[in-house]
Formats: structure tokens, sequence, C-alpha cells
């Protein structure tokens, strides 16, 4: 068969079973708006807090005014009863509560330093560090206009005493992730390892398919392509990275502008990281495949690898705190150096210098997993 007809020849096997369609053609899709979902709001905003009040002062009502105005908290309980508000952050009615000492006004008066302590639910990360860094606002505003006005009673101008109070003048400017999502942060990430796994999978579904037809007594389409074993397998092998190619360019090209995630994106570089990772995810796919001997083992199986796959790509785990091994033993997967790559390429616009390594290490991956693959395909589908 010739390197055509086997390119067909698969897409037609692909067409025909609706669960290859569904993981090879139909997973990306539905994973591009069901798992960006969760993280629509992209920033945490509002978060239910309590304010416990023992000083009950003009400065202590500042404080919790400022609380108020900020966008990252509402302030949903004020009163002088600390284990009432504990109980709230316990039972999950507030995620957070800040503590006014007595005799806060009177120790400011004084200069002396006062501590406004402040709980949050360490159990929500993103929660946690809302309402931390929204009572910290709060506390930086009212300790700022006290410099102020301190300042000012010693004669000096407005301008001075702004200039005295806050000697840095600081302003934060994301380079990239401008709204400092979450979803601006992970879903470019995840993107890739959706793109590997849901092709890897849906290969493991159709090679386990043609392992049992072939049990059967009956001539799957790999063995009809040992006819022309080269062509045949290319053939195959063409067919499937093509699907890996219009899944990553979907991603790359479409769902990170239509969900309004930042990108910086150099044509050329998008193409060849696009093609290589499809060719690399592939050829890993032909090759774990063709161990399966049942239709379903290959999900049951690779399923649940998803997640270790990302935590050893280095991108939500620090890849220099992982140990030597599996930090050695993780560049075997494609989704290492194809996470890396669309991160620096699609999202902060870097050119080819900047990614040699990961575009190497794919196209070494695709060698090896390719020969792997080519190797186990001439022994395990010849005619019997």
């Amino acid at each position: 068969m010739s390197f055509v007809r086997a390119m067909l020849a698969t897409w037609r096997a692909v067409l025909a079973d609706a669960g290859a369609v569904l993981l090879l053609l139909g997973a990306c899709v539905a994973y591009s708006f069901f798992y960006p979902l969760p993280y629509e709001r992209e920033t945490v905003e509002r978060v239910p807090v309590a304010v416990v009040d023992q000083d009950d002062s003009p400065l202590s009502r500042q404080l919790i005014r400022f609380a108020m105005a900020s966008p990252q908290l509402a302030v949903r309980q004020v009163g002088r009863d600390l284990p009432a508000a504990q109980a709230a952050l316990a039972s999950g009615e507030v995620m957070g509560l800040a503590l006014i000492p007595a005799g806060f006004k009177a120790d400011l008066q004084r200069g002396k330093r006062v501590e406004v302590q402040i709980a949050g639910n360490a159990a929500y990360a993103l929660i946690n560090k809302t309402v931390l860094s929204g009572f910290a606002a709060a506390a930086g505003t009212l300790s700022a206009g006290i410099d102020v006005r301190r300042f000012a009673s010693h004669g000096a101008s407005m301008q001075q005493a702004l200039d005295a109070a806050l000697p840095v003048n600081y302003i934060a400017r994301p380079a990239f992730n401008v709204n400092e999502g979450y979803g601006s942060y992970v879903v470019p990430g995840v993107a890739p390892l959706i793109v590997q796994q849901t092709l890897v999978i849906g290969m493991s579904l159709l090679l386990g398919l043609w392992a049992e037809q072939r049990r059967a007594g009956l001539a799957p389409l790999p063995t009809r392509l040992q006819a022309r074993p080269w062509s045949g397998f290319f053939g195959l092998w063409a067919a499937f990275a093509a699907i890996g190619l219009l899944n990553a360019l979907y991603f790359f090209g479409f769902v990170f502008h239509f969900q309004g995630y930042p990108q910086a994106p150099r044509l050329v570089e998008m193409l060849a990281l696009a093609a290589l990772f499809a060719l690399a995810s592939s050829a890993f796919g032909l090759c774990l495949g063709q161990f399966f001997g049942v239709r379903e083992r290959g999900m049951q199986l690779l399923l649940f690898s998803s997640i270790p796959m990302l935590f050893v790509s280095g991108f939500p785990w620090p890849a220099e705190s992982l140990p030597e091994p599996i930090a050695t033993l993780r560049w075997l997967l494609p989704s290492t150096p194809g996470i890396q790559a669309s991160l620096a390429v699609n999202q902060l616009g870097a050119p080819f210098s900047a990614v040699t390594t990961e575009l190497l290490a794919l196209a070494a991956q695709t060698v090896g997993w390719g020969a792997a693959a080519a190797w186990l395909f001439r022994r395990r589908w010849a005619p019997q």
C-alpha cells in the first residue's frame, strides 16, 4: 500500500470509530471550552472576610473602610468578638479575618509599631493570597496616610510629605500575563499536554482494537499495511501526526486568542513547534499503543499519567526540585519540551534561538520513538 493510500486508510479507520473520533478530534474541542471555564474570571475578587475591631477608634474604622474599598475583599462582618469571627472562618462563612488590637490608635500616635493580625483559609491558596494582599494593601494605605500627615505637621508641603512618605514610587506592569490571572497562567501550560494525551490515548484505543481483531483471525489495518511496510508505516504515522498538528494549531492559533490569553506568537516558530510536537507525540503514541492488546487498556493506564507528566514538565513545579533520575527521564516525554517551548514561543514571543534545546529534544524524540514504533510495527503486525 502506498504512503498516500495508507494515510487515507488510517483516516477512514479513525472516522469509522466513534470512540476514536471523540478522543482524537472531539476531545480537544471539548477541553478548549470546558477546561478554561473555572478560570474564566482570571483573578480572585471580593473574597468574604471578617474584621475584629478591638480598638473602635477613628483610625481602626478608617482601616476597615480601606478594606471595604479594596476590590479584593468583601467585608461581611465587623465586630469585637474574636471567637465568633474564628467560627465563621472555620465554617467557611468567611475566608479570612483581620484582628485590629486594642490600643491601635494610641500606639500609632506614640510612634510605636502596631501589628494587625491577618488569618486566611490556606486550603485555598489563591483565596488566601488575595486575603493577605488585600488587607496588606489597606494597611499600607493607612500607614502612608499617617506618614503624610506626620510630615505635614512638621511644616512640609503636601508634595514634600508625599515624597517623604513614599520615597520609592513602585509601579507594577506585568509584561506577559498582564491580568496576573490564573487562567492565563495554567491553560497555556496545560494545552500541549491535552494535545499529547488525547492523541496518545486515541491512538492506543485504535491499536488495541486492531490487536483484538488480529487475535480474532481478522486482518486489521496494520496487517494490510505490511504489503509495503515502510510506506504503510509512514502513512499510518503521518495520519496521526496530522491529527496532532491540527489539534496543536487549534490550541495555539485559535483557543488562546478566543479565550483572551496573552499571546506574542512568532508564526514560523509556532508552526515549526506544532509540527515537531505533533510528530514526537504521534511517534510516542504509536510506540506505546502497540503494547496494548485490549481496546480500553490504553485509556485505563494512560489517563492517570497526565498529572505526573504535567508535574515533571517543569511548568507547575521547578525542574530543579525534582529528583535527578526523574529530572532526566522526563525528557523522554514530548510534553516536557513541548510545554516549555509552547510557553516561550506562544506567550513570550521567543525566537528559535531561545528554544533550541526544546526543539532538538522534540526532534530526537521523533527519531527515537519513531524508530522504536517502526521496529514494533514490523514485528507485531507481520502476516501470520
